[in-house]
This record gives C-alpha cells, sequence and structure tokens, in this order.
C-alpha cells in the first residue's frame, strides 16, 4: 500500500470515527432532553394532584397521590392524610392546585429534583370566598420502568 493511500485511509477512519462519536453523544443528549421533559410533566402533575382537594372526596385525592408515588412515600403520604383528615371535613377544605412554573434542579436517567412555583386557590369555612397561597416546593422523582414516580416533596 502506498503512503498515499494508507494516509486516505486512515482519514477515511478518523472521519468515521467522528461520526460516530457524535451521533453516540446526539443520542444521550436526546434521551437527557426526553427524560427532562417527562420529569417537568410528571412533577407538575404530581404538584397539582398533591395540592388539588376536596374534603368531599378525599379518597380521590389520596388515590392519585398514592398511585403515582414510590412506595415509601405513598406510606408516608397515607400517614400525614389520615391524621388530617378529620380537619380536613370539620373545616370542609378544598383546594386546586396550579402549578405556574417548574425547572429541573438535578437530573439523571434515575433520579430528578424539580422546583416547582404553586398557585393554590384554597376555601374553607374560615375563608368562604377562597384565597390564592403561593408556594414553593422541591419534588423527587425516581424513575422506575418507563415512567417518574413521586418520592418526595419538600416545601420551601
Amino acid at each position: 500500500m502506498t503512503v498515499r493511500k494508507s494516509a486516505a485511509a486512515l482519514v477515511i477512519l478518523a472521519l468515521a470515527t467522528g461520526v460516530a462519536v457524535l451521533g453516540y453523544l446526539h443520542l444521550g443528549d436526546r434521551k437527557l432532553d426526553d427524560l427532562r421533559t417527562t420529569a417537568l410533566a410528571s412533577a407538575t402533575q404530581y404538584t397539582e394532584e398533591l395540592a388539588t382537594y376536596d374534603f368531599d372526596d378525599s379518597g380521590a385525592n389520596l388515590d392519585r397521590v398514592t398511585a403515582a408515588s414510590t412506595e415509601e412515600f405513598a406510606q408516608t403520604y397515607r400517614d400525614v392524610s389520615g391524621k388530617l383528615q378529620g380537619l380536613l371535613t370539620s373545616g370542609q377544605g378544598s383546594s386546586t392546585g396550579h402549578v405556574v412554573t417548574a425547572g429541573i434542579v438535578e437530573i439523571d436517567d434515575r433520579n430528578a429534583l424539580v422546583a416547582v412555583f404553586l398557585d393554590q386557590e384554597v376555601r374553607n369555612l374560615s375563608v368562604p370566598g377562597g384565597r390564592t397561597d403561593s408556594s414553593r416546593m422541591v419534588i423527587g422523582l425516581e424513575r422506575s420502568g418507563d415512567r417518574w414516580l413521586l418520592a418526595s416533596a419538600e416545601p420551601r
């Protein structure tokens, strides 16, 4: 093989390797973008479900939240909900949550932390006309198969 043919073969090999590496990196970026998109959508949905309840049917809220949660968070949520059930019923409380904005704090292919800004329309016997409460939360998500599960919800 001549020097010229050897050099051409090396250039072609280098170009093919470069294209393969760029393709691999692009696929990794697309996967992370998909994870970000689904994590934001999941955190938004779960936060709104956490913040939306009605004293007439508190079981529906409990079912929605626990169905989308890790076992550990579901048990914690059941415990807290059970303790607050009497207060919610006696005060005739209801609320509708709406996420104003959310952003990824940290993410990898197994876990995500999402900062969420929430407006919550609250009504009860003390505030029959209702009021809007604004709050911030950090939502922790864990990946299970092809979906995100609610793993934590901490007010900030």
